[in-house]
């Protein structure tokens, strides 16, 4: 099978690397607008599998032609061209994996998973596989979702918790991943959210609560945001009594104060507003303050975890079960030289690559995470280096949810 890496950041490297491993990927092109970025990767893949690319993906004609080339595309970029990868791959005859939802083009980080699930009907009539959705969260917390449906008997109510206790050196606060896409998630998009049995939407930062992640992680406030769980889960994942689904993140107290008190001041959007003679994006002099996630490589310390609660009954008795993965910062630089964010979101991508290569998916046409076969799937994640858990937890406290 012959991979294109599209994109070659801190998580495109951790893809590429992973699907290299596996002896039937015959060979990776690292394709990036950086041209010494995929040189820079190359060196780490295995000899004779690597080849680079300079490509810039709104070249339309150089990027099908690309494609052609290949049998498959995971593609690192940010979520708002994946529908122009998808498109291209349709008329290269390419089949597809990212990691998050396009959405609507004028917001980068909406959760609207429903344009690249539309376009199933054409995949599978050109004979192509599309995998979307497929990093940690969303991705293996979808599939985690996945598995816990599977053993219980009736499912009430599914939540992702994602929490990171790390800190970062010479920073007071630092996100792991795309500073845009923590405040798009956290400030700006309104919430989906299922419950009561109905999709709803909520006013972002409305809801917290205090939960205890398996250790090292421990006890943090985790807030609601909008994510594409709280669409996905309800859509795949309803007819054993679903009720409620949610998304929750681990926030600083402070950064979370911030957040409110930008909205309260009216900046709670992406528009560009006039001042002094000038014009520009509140959202853009917030998220200029923050350091990118690729200048924290080696300088975060702690641990991440990301995970799905799973509420209902197992033969007639109530259960709550909660399927997560931790990945440690530290460990990830010093085995992988890559954060912890990037390692734990590369894999799971990888491990729906090398299951499409494998013929272990449904077949032809667009799938989420929660469609697949979820046993084959936490094998590769454990053999590649993401290794998971499970914990049972009190089914008679209640969750301030």
């Amino acid at each position: 099978m012959r991979v294109l890496q599209l994109g070659v950041g801190s998580v495109g490297e951790v893809t590429a690397r992973t699907v290299a491993s596996v002896p039937e990927v015959t060979s990776v092109v690292l394709a990036d607008i950086d041209e010494a970025r995929p040189r820079t990767v190359a060196a780490k893949l295995p000899a004779g599998k690597a080849q680079t690319l300079q490509l810039d993906v709104h070249d339309k004609e150089a990027l099908v032609r690309a494609l052609a080339a290949v049998d498959l595309v995971i593609n690192g970029l940010i979520p708002e061209v994946n529908l122009d990868v998808m498109a291209a791959c349709l008329e290269a005859g390419t089949h597809y994996v990212d990691m998050a939802a396009a959405g609507p083009r004028d917001v980068v980080g909406t959760a609207d998973v429903d344009e690249e699930l539309a376009l199933s009907g054409e995949f599978k009539k050109a004979g192509l596989t599309g995998l979307c959705f497929f990093g940690i969260d969303p991705g293996a917390s979808d599939v985690f979702a996945r598995a816990l449906y599977d053993q219980f008997d009736t499912v009430e109510r599914l939540t992702v918790l994602d929490g990171d206790a790390s800190s970062a050196e010479g920073v007071d606060y630092a996100p792991s991943f795309s500073p845009t896409t923590m405040v798009e998630e956290c400030l700006i998009l309104p919430p989906h959210a299922f419950e009561d049995g109905k999709k709803t939407r909520r006013t972002s930062l409305s809801k917290k609560f205090d939960f205890t992640f398996p250790d090292p992680v421990g006890t943090l406030t985790v807030w609601n945001v909008d994510h594409e769980e709280s669409q996905l889960m309800p859509l795949f994942l309803a007819d054993k009594g679903l009720r409620d689904a949610d998304f929750f993140i681990a926030l600083d107290d402070d950064w979370a104060n911030l957040l409110l008190t930008w909205r309260k001041l009216g900046f709670a959007h992406n528009k560009e507003i006039d001042f002094g003679g000038a014009r520009f994006r509140p959202l853009d002099l917030l998220v200029s303050r923050l350091p990118r996630s690729v200048d924290l490589i080696g300088r975060m310390h702690g641990a991440v975890c990301v995970g799905t609660l799973a509420e209902g009954t197992i033969g007639g008795k109530r259960a709550r079960r909660f399927m997560y993965q931790i990945t440690s910062h530290d460990e990830a630089f010093e085995k992988h030289g890559v954060q912890g964010t990037g390692w734990q979101t590369g894999v799971p991508a990888a491990c729906g690559a090398i299951m499409l290569g494998r013929g272990l998916v449904p077949g032809h046409g667009v799938y989420a995470p929660e469609q697949i076969d979820p046993a084959p799937f936490l094998a590769l994640m454990t053999e590649h280096g993401t290794p998971w858990g499970v914990v049972e937890l009190p089914a008679d406290e209640e969750l301030p949810i």
